[in-house]
């Protein structure tokens, strides 16, 4: 598969969980009023709490994303609930327009233990990027389907974008098939799916040079420059592009693309 792997929104865009007319409300009013939504902001350095509680107060009009996950969302530490740190790619992509409002990320967590372990989150979008686990041990997209749904249900998110999963070098094939089966699926349920690991993709399935020490994770900078992919991603997605002046480095991150026709993987 080619290694310029852009992933679509679904049809509706971001698909809404239920009513939530604050949230956008707030963040219209922030860009009128001239709230900062636009560039990279510098990492707040305080941990906030990460399961469903309240993180740190933050300015009116900010978009309240919670984070559901495995290690490349977990941080230093391993898991999310200990705070965000500076292997946590939140740490680089809240601020300025995002407050992280809570979830659960896990190393080696699957997408099975993510649904029985995550709680609702009082937040605006939910951000899921989970199944590098689930293809570490073999498990299809199709028999983590239904954890999908259920992480979905119970976090109960106004809104959701699904990631995809990064290079795995011990099984590229089955990584780059579990990634296209997910974005498949995720289209066609109207979810935002985006590829925030253009920057790290390499040929064959493989990590580009130098972006991966184990072929399984970013290296120390690669979680920034996920952090600012994301940041990117979400704000692009959810706020017309137009709308927003993009930082420095965002033009070499980004992974949506308009739609086509299949809705999954183009390249």
């Amino acid at each position: 598969m080619p290694h310029n792997v852009a992933m679509t929104p679904g049809p509706s865009l971001l698909r809404r969980r239920r009513p939530r007319a604050l949230g956008v409300a707030l963040l219209g009013l922030a860009l009128v009023t001239g709230l900062g939504l636009s560039g990279c902001s510098t990492p707040s350095t305080t941990p906030p709490r990460a399961e469903g509680g309240a993180a740190p107060a933050a300015a009116a009009g900010d978009l309240r994303v919670a984070v559901v996950g495995d290690s490349l969302s977990a941080g230093r530490s391993r898991f999310l609930g200990n705070g965000l740190d500076d292997k946590s790619w939140m740490t680089y992509a809240q601020g300025d327009g995002i407050e992280f409002a809570g979830g659960w990320a896990k190393a080696g967590a699957t997408v099975e233990e993510m649904a029985a372990a995550v709680s609702p989150v009082d937040a605006d979008l939910l951000v899921l990027m989970g199944g590098t686990n689930d293809v570490r041990l073999g498990t299809s997209f199709a028999q983590a389907r239904s954890s999908y749904e259920s992480i979905i249900e119970t976090v109960g998110a106004d809104r959701v974008l699904i990631a995809a999963i990064p290079p795995y070098e011990r099984a590229p094939e089955a990584a780059t098939t579990y990634d296209a089966d997910l974005a498949s699926w995720a289209y066609g349920e109207g979810y935002a799916v985006v590829d925030p690991w253009t920057f790290a993709r390499g040929d064959d399935g493989l990590f580009a040079p130098g972006a991966s020490a184990d072929g399984i994770h970013p290296t120390y900078s690669g979680y920034a420059r996920l952090g600012r992919a994301f940041r990117d991603l979400i704000l692009e997605t959810i706020v017309p592009s137009d709308a927003i002046t993009s930082g420095p480095e965002a033009s070499d991150d980004r992974g949506v693309s308009a739609p086509s026709a299949a809705g999954a993987l183009v390249g």
